[in-house]
């Protein structure tokens, strides 16, 4: 991104993860003319080196990370925050007011009651039963007897995950009373009812604006590899669609919302609710679905958006890398920003046909 003062600053938080980094790839198709900050916790992250400037900032858990991101804030004149880091989005949503004041710019989070909704998958599967929608057949680990009860209505294998987190981290598949009994050991785990059939699972992104009203939908069947999305086909399944749609316009989220389900025999039964970006947003954003570009223009900049109904579209994944001159990491080492630097730059591997 080139240099300019007419631009808007933002900030995007942890962009060493690849969910901020989808953010970015989306900013990037954005026509607002923007001035893009990046903060993480060291130098060795890729996100620094692709970013106006990039700061090294501490831990959302230090005493020290709010004063540290307020001072990177207001120097820059950042207008806005966001993040795909659910620690910073943890931060951000128990501390909103707090940041506002102290940064200076926009937080434009859920409230604690639809983050915890999204967040813990145990809450999500009793929402959507409350608000009647089709749920997972589930049960808290610490509860042995309802376990018991649940393998023998769903069958084998279940599946136990933590009832926190994402990326697949800590799921594993529950084969016999074995396992049942190893599962039910684990602390802050779910399990629940394997969904039928693997080929059939859908990632869909939806955007809710201030009033709540649904400023778009995007369906995608998806394949998964290590917990996130390698393949995805834009489709236009209307059960689908109209399941994730029911769901965003009851949770009523800020912003960007991912849904994710499976087309199960009985119907659309969601799994999973990420009331924030998610790992397919630089997916939708190419497709010409871009979430990031719509929540600068409808949060911060006070624009009614409607996002485009996309039917068609392959996204196969592959990994890449990023190359940082010696020089340019030994500068943020130093100084913890890439601010001032003028020496070589950052590159990233050519990949595919050349255009």
């Amino acid at each position: 991104m080139s240099a300019g003062t007419d631009r808007i600053p933002v900030a995007v938080l942890a962009v060493g993860g690849n969910v901020s980094q989808g953010i970015l790839k989306a900013l990037r198709r954005s026509a607002l003319p923007l001035r893009v900050l990046g903060t993480d916790v060291s130098a060795d992250q890729a996100g620094l080196y692709a970013v106006d400037e990039g700061h090294v900032v501490p831990w959302a858990s230090d005493p020290a990370f709010l004063p540290e991101l307020a001072r990177v804030c207001r120097a820059a004149g950042v207008r806005v925050l966001m993040s795909g880091c659910e620690p910073i989005i943890d931060f951000l949503v128990a501390h909103r007011a707090e940041v506002e004041a102290a940064t200076g710019a926009l937080c434009p989070v859920n409230t604690p009651e639809v983050h915890e909704t999204g967040e813990d998958k145990l809450l999500t599967c009793r929402w959507l039963a409350e608000h009647g929608f089709d749920a997972p057949r589930h049960a808290p680990s610490e509860d042995a007897e309802a376990a018991r009860r649940l393998a023998g209505t769903a069958g084998w294998p279940l599946v136990a995950k933590p009832r926190r987190g994402g990326g697949a981290r800590g799921l594993f598949l529950v084969h016999d009373a074995d396992d049942l009994a190893n599962a039910c050991r684990k602390p802050g785990y779910l399990l629940q009812e394997y969904l039928r059939p693997d080929d059939a699972e859908y990632t869909v992104g939806c955007f809710c604006k201030r009033d709540g009203a649904l400023a778009g939908t995007i369906v995608m069947r998806r394949e998964l590899l290590a917990g996130t999305t390698y393949r995805a086909w834009v489709d236009n399944h209307p059960a689908v669609r109209r399941a994730a749609e029911a769901i965003t316009a009851a949770l009523r989220p800020v912003g960007p919302c991912n849904i994710q389900l499976r087309l199960t025999e009985r119907g659309p039964v969601c799994f999973e609710i990420n009331a924030r970006f998610s790992g397919t947003t630089p997916l939708r954003a190419a497709f010409g679905f871009n979430e990031a570009d719509a929540f600068l223009r409808h949060y911060l900049l006070g624009e009614d958006v409607t996002l485009p109904r996309v039917t068609e579209g392959v996204a196969l994944r592959y990994w890449n890398e990023l190359y940082v001159p010696p020089a340019a990491l030994d500068y943020v080492r130093g100084r913890g920003t890439t601010a001032g630097y003028d020496g070589p730059g950052a590159f990233t591997e050519p990949f595919g046909p050349a255009r």
